[in-house]
């Protein structure tokens, strides 16, 4: 077997099979594959090696045409690139049906030089099948012949009534119609256009997928309109759009359905105005299609790059007026920080995005330094500048910030990064160290010794310092433990040591840092079974000391069904010895036998 042929095996696994039809589903191909015969399969391996494809017609209770593909390209092959098409009525609704299915096995069974197993009642079924599909296709001959013996009186009156009763004929006839008239009267078009994609009220999801199918059926006839005539495409498309906005708002579209068909006739309405570029007067349609646009699916630049310089000049006139022109909602007031001005917003979005997009830098920057209000803008600036390359207006920019907002966090980070790019040590290790006051995380800790370094500092007195300090703020506090009385903790003058316990584990230094922790002082549960989980096996021992005063911490606040603190026991048990484990159990056993989901846990360990 060939290489090509052996990555087009690997993705027709039956996992990759499951994942594309379902377990069900797919064992049902499965079962089908041996039971149903395939005809004339025929199979294409692309020379280059990128994918095999095949169709086959499958024989069931009906004939039905299937297809399926394979994809080895490396971008796509860690998805399983495995899709199908068929002609039944699973098929039809986008789903991997049973067919597929089998096409795939039978296609495996091909490239794999093994043919297909027929046990004897697999025999039996696919005769029975293949009679079946006789009689259903002599009864759909009988019907055809029938039908195409009628008048065209009685075959009209048939279909009337049928649409009457069933939207999608309906939809069918309405589409027909305006093909029909569309090359004498537009204005027929646009009125059919309006009937298909009408609808009444709010769509739960499966009523949104039946209206998308009907709406779909609007496609053709705007294709067919923009090939005989872009610019009454572009009003057609305008006027679907509107139609499907005002269904869109009062649609449970959780399957996409409905905003695909809006996506497809926004990408007619940009091949249309790629075709015949719009005068600068339909700006106002277009702002108005946006307007109404209840998911805000728009790219406004993807308009923009096909509908020709004129629009582009007109759409920079009018965003820049836009803003000139804004006045803030009366509910943006001093009192009330946390509102959040959409329309400004997006006005202002605009109009910076413009004059990128128009190439002058400074001309962007101005216009963001003279109108940035919130922490989020001016950090935009900064960001901007140094996108530009702009470090000297980026410093500034940043240093203007925080003083405008000196305890958000990415005022700090903005100054920061200025700092240490541009060689400020003394001024980033202030900054560093501001921030290791405010939250001595260990992340925080090693950032300022860092700082330190870059600043030319001798680092082991600024690192002695910094223990120094952190220890000096332990016995500003008093510590809480519920293992020890109150007491006890002022009798032995416990503190909390976890603050420079992370440190030392952010150093490496597990031992120091299992010294520190020893009794009487005290931290935080999390942090012991760090250091405990970091000791070699040499060390079991003091691992597990670490652990039982976690497990006495822990127990005593623990709920059914004591997953946590059956796993802390699980890993206690990992590190002790055979005989005092038997009896550490027993002890459980013994002490909690009233909390009888623990004691169920204990029994499986």
């Amino acid at each position: 077997m060939d290489e090509d042929s052996m990555r087009v095996l690997n993705l027709l696994s039956d996992a990759a099979l499951r994942n594309c039809a379902g377990p069900s589903v797919f064992q049902r191909g499965r079962t089908y594959a041996s039971s149903v015969a395939a005809l004339d399969v025929q199979w294409t391996l692309a020379q280059d090696g990128s994918g095999v494809d095949a169709h086959a017609t499958v024989e069931g209770t009906q004939h039905y045409a299937v297809e399926l593909s394979v994809l080895t390209d490396e971008a796509v092959e860690k998805e399983g690139a495995v899709s199908g098409d068929c002609d039944c009525p699973q098929g039809q609704d986008g789903n991997f049906c049973k067919h597929q299915v089998a096409l795939a096995l039978v296609l495996r069974d091909i490239l794999g030089r093994d043919a297909p197993e027929h046990s004897a009642s697999a025999e039996k079924k696919e005769a029975a099948a293949a009679k079946r599909a006789k009689t259903q296709a002599d009864k759909r001959n009988t019907l055809q012949a029938f039908v195409q013996s009628q008048s065209a009186d009685d075959l009209a009156l048939h279909v009337w009534e049928w649409a009457q009763t069933n939207r999608d004929v309906m939809a069918d006839l309405k589409a027909w119609a305006a093909q029909a008239q569309a090359g004498k009267s537009p204005k027929a078009l646009k009125t059919a256009i309006t009937e298909m994609l009408k609808a009444s009220g709010f769509l739960n999801w499966r009523a949104a997928s039946d209206y998308a199918r009907r709406a779909e059926k609007v496609l053709p006839l705007l294709e067919r309109a923009m090939q005989s005539d872009p610019a009454e495409a572009r009003a057609l498309c305008g006027h679907a759009l509107m139609r499907l906005y005002k269904v869109g708002g009062q649609t449970d579209d959780s399957n996409g359905m409905v905003s695909g068909v809006m996506s497809a006739v926004q990408g007619l309405l940009l091949r249309c105005l790629e075709a015949a570029k719009p005068p600068d007067s339909w700006l106002g349609d277009w702002f108005k299609l946006m307007q109404a646009d209840p998911w805000g699916n728009w790219s406004e630049r993807a308009v923009l790059d096909v509908a020709g310089p004129a629009l582009q000049e007109a759409y920079s006139r009018k965003v820049a007026a836009d803003w000139q022109a804004y006045v803030p909602d009366t509910a943006w007031t001093a009192h009330s920080r946390h509102y959040w001005d959409m329309n400004r917003w997006k006005l202002r979005r605009r109009y910076l995005e413009d004059l990128q997009h128009q190439g002058d830098p400074m001309a962007v920057i101005e216009a963001m330094r003279s109108s940035a209000q919130e922490a989020r803008e001016h950090s935009e600036l900064v960001e901007y500048c140094e996108s530009q390359q702009k470090y000297r207006e980026a410093l500034q920019f940043a240093q203007a910030r925080y003083k405008l907002f000196p305890t958000d966090h990415r005022a700090q980070s903005d100054l920061l990064r200025c700092y240490e790019r541009d060689g400020w040590g003394e001024e980033a290790l202030a900054m560093r160290r501001k921030q290791l006051k405010q939250s001595p995380t260990p992340a925080h800790f090693l950032a300022v010794l860092q700082a330190a370094k870059s600043a030319g500092k001798d680092v082991v007195a600024y690192r002695d310092a910094l223990y120094q300090w952190a220890e000096a703020k332990e016995r500003e506090t008093k510590p809480v433990q519920r293992a020890m009385s109150p007491g006890e903790l002022q009798r032995h003058q416990a503190r909390h040591v976890g603050t420079r316990a992370e440190w030392l584990l952010a150093e490496g230094l597990v031992t120091q840092a299992l010294a520190l922790v020893q009794p009487p002082h005290v931290c935080q549960p999390k942090l012991l079974e760090q250091i405990a989980s970091k000791l070699p096996q040499e060390q079991n021992e003091e691992a597990v000391q670490l652990l039982l005063r976690v497990f006495a911490l822990e127990m005593p606040r623990a709920d059914s069904p004591y997953r946590e603190v059956l796993d802390l026991v699980r890993e206690i048990c990992k590190r002790m010895d055979s005989q005092p484990r038997k009896q550490w159990l027993l002890h459980l056993q013994a002490h909690y036998k009233a909390k009888r989901n623990f004691i169920k846990g204990l029994e499986t360990l």
